[in-house]
């Protein structure tokens, strides 16, 4: 099952969700089930390299952008590259 990376804007900050589906659409109605109904911004399938780097605690849960932070920073090295 492919993992999506789901941004929503609420009051002005950006949270992000971690939804599993076998397409975006799916993944979008994880999210709506938490709590997410509103503010959609964008969305990324991520890879099946970058999957294996998200810790299975963190998938189907809403991350503070903190949380999010610290996710990219270990999927990617500080010149935006991937991390092997």
């Amino acid at each position: 099952m492919a993992l999506f990376w789901i941004v929503h804007e609420i009051n002005g900050k950006r949270y992000v969700f971690l939804g599993e589906g076998s397409a975006l659409t799916f993944a979008r109605l994880r999210a709506t089930m938490v709590g997410l109904d509103r503010g959609f911004v964008e969305a990324h399938a991520l890879d099946a390299l970058r999957a294996r780097k998200v810790p299975r605690r963190l998938i189907g849960r809403v991350l503070t952008p903190h949380t999010a932070s610290r996710l990219l920073d270990r999927m990617f090295d500080r010149r935006g590259r991937e991390r092997i």
